[in-house]
């Protein structure tokens, strides 16, 4: 079989129990897989002195799920095999090969052909999640910022498959809204005429991601609590029959977000650096964000292991109230 779903993930599903997928992008190509380096200050997890970043905040989300009252679901390619529901073991083979990288729904059977390790973003654990193995599709979805519409659209249409994932998943995905890379009207637009609910915890402005939310952002629903989202996001499925995702986003707090608007020349930077490497194009996110570490002196890094871990922890609630 080229797809496997763990024991734990069949049995939730099965009798209905809340589960929250996992994406695994992010540990192979997201995040540093060395230590802490301590010129940042402390870190926001608890890691060993030898432990890389991306291990300690797998445990540190896997755990935040556990005590939210839900099952965790890490999706992954290991060894050529789809994997929804990847033990700790098996993320620390996933991350430990050098060659390993990230796979999206155009080069994700590539990958498993090839019988490689790989990472899935956002749009190939959307795949898992409504992959017909599962007796039930997993309805929460827990992550950082989703992929967009990037600068310069109408020259280089550069949309990530992230929307279409969005558009045909019925789950709901819960985020700190579109990386400050994008283009976030542009994305918004694309969200609504895929028929994408997009909503805010607490906030009627859409996140920017590691930026603190700016006052005139763009207007979305606000909801009160976690229920109200659930509530949306059954009528939109079961009462309406849609079959698109909802996306629920959860704002950063200011106190360890980066002040709004403070990337752009950041990100100009990065970008022509990147255009200078040659890099392939599926590398550019993960190029950019380790380059925001640099610039930053870590705070990007600390901003984007605390909404990690925020989002977990209410994506966990979420899938309870479904």
């Amino acid at each position: 079989m080229s797809v496997r779903v763990s024991s734990e993930v069949l049995d939730a599903l099965s009798s209905k129990k809340p589960v929250v997928a996992l994406e695994t992008a992010l540990l192979t190509a997201g995040l540093p897989k060395e230590p802490w380096n301590k010129d940042y200050g402390s870190s926001p997890i608890h890691l060993d002195q030898d432990e890389p970043v991306h291990l300690g905040l797998a445990k540190a989300v896997t755990q935040t799920v556990q005590s939210g009252g839900a099952i965790p679901a890490w999706i992954c390619v290991l060894k050529g095999e789809f994997v929804i529901g990847a033990s700790l073991e098996e993320l620390v083979e996933l991350t430990s090969s050098k060659d390993n990288t990230k796979c999206t729904l155009s080069n994700i059977a590539i990958e498993m052909q090839s019988k490689q390790n790989a990472g899935t973003t956002i749009a190939t654990t959307l795949l898992g999640c409504k992959h017909p193995s599962l007796p039930n599709p997993i309805r929460v979805f827990a992550t950082g910022g989703i992929g967009g519409v990037h600068h310069n659209w109408s020259n280089d249409l550069d949309v990530s498959a992230d929307i279409t994932a969005l558009a045909t998943t019925p789950t709901c995905v819960v985020s700190s809204g579109a990386k400050s890379i994008l283009d976030v009207p542009a994305t918004l637009q694309v969200l609504e005429t895929n028929g994408v609910p997009v909503l805010g915890l607490n906030t009627n402005r859409f996140p920017t991601f590691i930026e603190a939310t700016p006052s005139d952002g763009a207007p979305i629903k606000e909801c009160q609590s976690v229920d109200d989202i659930a509530s949306i996001a059954k009528m939109h499925w079961e009462d309406l029959n849609q079959h698109s995702g909802v996306l629920a986003t959860v704002p950063l707090g200011d106190s360890v977000a980066l002040a709004p608007n403070t990337l752009n020349d950041i990100m100009l930077r990065g970008e022509q650096a990147f255009a200078q490497s040659g890099g392939d194009k599926t590398m550019r996110t993960p190029y950019l964000l380790d380059y925001l570490v640099k610039e930053t002196q870590g705070q990007s890094l600390i901003a984007n292991i605390e909404l990690l871990i925020q989002n977990a922890r209410e994506a966990s609630r979420i899938a309870c109230a479904l």
